[in-house]
């Protein structure tokens, strides 16, 4: 059985890649508003997308994210700030990515 999952990294390795990555405007952004932390190379580790409804079911109540490795898996966690979403979004990247193969 062959897979697309890159070889695993050890914890060190993927903590370097996600301290050196950055939060950037997707190509998408003017139509989705959706940010990407990208690695050095330029390799999308997280989407950060808005997060709508919530209580009153209108308007935006805070921000989301998916490993764009996994799509998008109905994440309904939500968080204030693109920056918080990014932040738990490098911490699942960092579990991914040394996890077991």
């Amino acid at each position: 059985m062959t897979t697309n999952r890159p070889k695993r990294l050890t914890e060190a390795k993927a903590c370097a890649v996600a301290d050196n990555s950055q939060l950037v405007k997707a190509a998408s952004w003017s139509t989705t508003s959706e940010w990407n932390m990208t690695a050095d190379d330029g390799t999308a580790l997280v989407v950060v997308t808005p997060s709508y409804g919530g209580a009153s079911r209108s308007g935006r109540n805070g921000w989301t994210y998916y490993l764009p490795a996994l799509g998008p898996s109905g994440n309904r966690d939500h968080w204030p700030t693109r920056q918080q979403a990014a932040t738990q979004g490098l911490m699942a990247w960092i579990r991914w990515a040394t996890a077991a193969r």
